[in-house]
C-alpha cells in the first residue's frame, strides 16, 4: 500500500525574522512532508528572499502574490496541492520533529479519519511576554464517527481550539466541497464548523506537535481594527446561517454557544474602539439565536440610542413573525 501523502501549506507575510526558524522545524522532520507550498502574501520585508534562499529538503513550490490575506493564501495553496491530507502551517511558528511521521501513523492506524486534531502550546518572544495566553491542549484522546460525537467530546473537555495549525484534514474535504477560507480576519473560526460538518470521521490526540509564537504584530497580539471587527461580524453571520440550516437541535446548541462568544467580542471591541454597529445586524442575530444572555449583553454594552433601536427592531420583527405565523 502506498504511504499517505501530506501537503503543507504555508502563508507568509512580513515574517522575515521568524520564517527561517519555522522552515528549519519543517526541514528537520523525521519524515519529510511530501509537498510544501509557500505563498508569500505580498510581504514588504525580506520574507520572500529568506524563503527562496532556504535549502528546502522536500519538494517545494514558492509563490508570491499581492497582499490578499491569510485566507486567500491558504485557498491558493489548497488549489495547488496534491497530497492525501493537508496541513496549514504559519510561517512564524514551529513543529515538533516527529509531526509529519506521527500524522501519517495516526491516519494509517485509525482507518484514515477525515480530520486529525492535536495539541499545541504557545511560546513568547522576549518582548511579548505576558501579552497573550491561550491553552491549545485538546485535553482528551478519541476516535469519533459523527459531528455530534466530536462536538460532545469537545464540549465535555471545555475547549475547541479553531486554529488550522491544530488539525490535519483530508484534501478531498476542500476540493470536493464548497469549503474555502474567507478573506477576512477570523477565517479560522469561520471555517471550523463547516469543516467538521463536511467530515464523517475524526481522531483527537492530546499529543503536542505545534508551537505557536506570540510576538508583537502577530494576529493574536494586534489591537482590534475595523477589519478585525468586520471579521467577527462575518463569522457570526456564517454561524447564524449554519444554525438556521441545521436540523439537529444539539448541534445547533453548540453553534449558538460559539456564536454568543463571538457576538460578545464583536460588541465589546466595536464599543471599545468607537466603531459604529449595525442595529439591523444586531437585532436579526438576537432573533436568530434567541439567547437571553446575549440580548442582555448587547443592550448593556450597546447603550443609549443603539440599545433602544435594537429593542425596537427585535420587538417589531418578533411581532411580524408572530403575525405571519
Amino acid at each position: 500500500m502506498n504511504s499517505t501523502t501530506v501537503s503543507v501549506i504555508i502563508p507568509a507575510y512580513n515574517v522575515s525574522p521568524y520564517v527561517q526558524e519555522a522552515l528549519h522545524s519543517l526541514s528537520r522532520q523525521d519524515v519529510l512532508p511530501d509537498e510544501v507550498i509557500i505563498i508569500d502574501d505580498g510581504s514588504l520585508d525580506d520574507t520572500l528572499a529568506v524563503i527562496q534562499a532556504f535549502p528546502h529538503p522536500y519538494p517545494v513550490r514558492i509563490l508570491s502574490t499581492g497582499n490578499q490575506g491569510q485566507g486567500a493564501a491558504r485557498n491558493l495553496g489548497i488549489s495547488l496541492s496534491s497530497g492525501d491530507y493537508i496541513y496549514f502551517f504559519d510561517a512564524d511558528d514551529m513543529l515538533s520533529t516527529g509531526f509529519v511521521g506521527a500524522m501519517k501513523g495516526i491516519v494509517e492506524e485509525n482507518a484514515f479519519p477525515d480530520i486529525v486534531f492535536f495539541s499545541g502550546e504557545i511560546f513568547c518572544d522576549e518582548a511579548a511576554e505576558g501579552l497573550f495566553s491561550m491553552d491549545y491542549r485538546r485535553g482528551f484522546n478519541g476516535t469519533y464517527h459523527s459531528p455530534l460525537e466530536l462536538l460532545r467530546a469537545f464540549g465535555e473537555a471545555g475547549r475547541i481550539s479553531c486554529s488550522p495549525c491544530l488539525y490535519l484534514s483530508r484534501r478531498s474535504l476542500w476540493v470536493d466541497t464548497p469549503l474555502a477560507f474567507i478573506e477576512h480576519y477570523h477565517e479560522d473560526e469561520h471555517i471550523l464548523y463547516p469543516l467538521i460538518l463536511s467530515a464523517g470521521s475524526y481522531h483527537v490526540t492530546d499529543d503536542l506537535y505545534f508551537f505557536r509564537r506570540v510576538r508583537h504584530g502577530s494576529t493574536v497580539t494586534q489591537a482590534k481594527s475595523v477589519r478585525h471587527i468586520l471579521g467577527y461580524r462575518d463569522t457570526i453571520r456564517s454561524l447564524l446561517q449554519l444554525h438556521r440550516d441545521l436540523p439537529d437541535p444539539e448541534i445547533k446548541r453548540f453553534i449558538r454557544y460559539r456564536a454568543v462568544h463571538f457576538m460578545k467580542k464583536y460588541v465589546f471591541h466595536a464599543t471599545r474602539n468607537g466603531i459604529a454597529m449595525d442595529a439591523r445586524f444586531l437585532s436579526s442575530t438576537l432573533l436568530g439565536f434567541r439567547s437571553a444572555e446575549l440580548f442582555a449583553y448587547v443592550i448593556y454594552r450597546g447603550g443609549g440610542a443603539l440599545s433602544r433601536n435594537v429593542i425596537r427592531r427585535v420587538l417589531g420583527e418578533q411581532a411580524g413573525v408572530e403575525a405571519s405565523g
